[in-house]
């Protein structure tokens, strides 16, 4: 008797927080994509509860798959078509073929969270941002951090100053204050690294579950403009603004796909976004980059002075 095929791994990455593997199907049906705690990672990776899931199952045809995991082994195991995600094909394809496809992939992306913020966060027993409460425990005891945490703590608190610093930190209070309303059911954690394009190019699947919380809809929708925001800022430093132009389309494509005004704070969390980044990179990489850590620290030195606003003036239409 002939043995049954196993899956292929085809990519495998990641960082000391989370690690992610790619296997493909052997009947070409499509990948698992496996995602597990790094060894840095104090608590497994969890999954979304049975009430949340159940929830999620319930939204009618959202624009991205919304692909819940199965629990194996402290393991989440998603089932998708593609292999590849947005941010993976934004870093090693052709511009101008990359691009427009994530236009369309993040007008989706807003879509879908339109579509998930209908469900109140009493439906979910999920609890607080993950992200931001681990942003505010850091910003009031970062020095104990590992790798290069501590280092940029030390460097942030200078390069920031008193005044912002404080307001970073009455940021985080606000957005997990008790009875922040409205409260609805939130992805946690939405971006281009959680999209996962479909092979044939049309669609695709959000990878949902592990960061899933209850709050205001703005940390989804702050979540991913801050992405956005980070890379353009990085961009126009190293490449300039002509290369940099090409991402506020991207980010109009994203908010329009959502369809309503950005909610109040949406340049506020766009901030604390990209202090969570560059947090986490030093953390759980280790890959000290002096001129990389200036230019983030500038965008957020900018964004206090603005209440956030500045954040996201570059990605307004024209």
């Amino acid at each position: 008797m002939t043995a049954a095929a196993e899956p292929e791994l085809v990519d495998e990455y990641g960082t000391g927080d989370t690690r992610t593997a790619v296997l493909r199907l052997p009947d070409g049906s499509g990948h698992r994509w496996i995602r597990s705690a790094g060894p840095e990672r104090a608590k497994p990776l969890r999954a979304p509860s049975p009430a949340t899931a159940h929830a999620l199952r319930n939204i009618s045809d959202p624009p991205l798959y919304l692909a819940l995991p199965e629990l194996r082994k402290n393991q989440l195991v998603y089932s998708v078509d593609g292999r590849e995600s947005l941010a993976d094909i934004l870093m090693s394809q052709d511009r101008d073929i990359a691009y427009p496809r994530a236009a369309q992939l993040l007008e989706r992306l807003g879509l879908t969270l339109r579509s998930l913020h209908t469900i109140p966060g009493t439906a979910a027993p999920e609890g607080k941002h993950p992200g931001i409460l681990r942003l505010a425990a850091w910003l009031t005891a970062g020095t104990d951090g590992r790798k290069d945490s501590a280092r940029l703590f030390s460097k942030a608190r200078n390069h920031l100053g008193t005044q912002r610093w404080d307001r970073l930190v009455e940021w985080c209070e606000m957005f997990v204050a008790p009875g922040a309303a409205p409260s609805v059911l939130l992805h946690g954690r939405p971006g281009t690294g959680v999209v996962v394009p479909d092979r044939e190019g049309a669609s695709g699947a959000l990878l949902t579950g592990e960061d899933m919380a209850t709050g205001p809809p703005v940390l989804d929708t702050g979540w991913v403009l801050g992405e956005l925001a980070e890379v353009h800022g990085v961009v126009r430093a190293a490449a300039g603004s002509a290369e940099a132009d090409r991402w506020p389309p991207l980010a109009r494509s994203f908010t329009r796909g959502y369809g309503r005004a950005l909610p109040a704070g949406a340049g506020a969390v766009a901030t604390l976004f990209m202090l969570t980044h560059l947090r986490d990179f030093c953390e759980f990489l280790g890959e000290w980059d002096e001129w990389r850590v200036t230019v983030v620290l500038d965008l957020i030195a900018e964004g206090c002075e603005t209440d956030g606003a500045g954040t996201l003036a570059w990605a307004a239409d024209p």
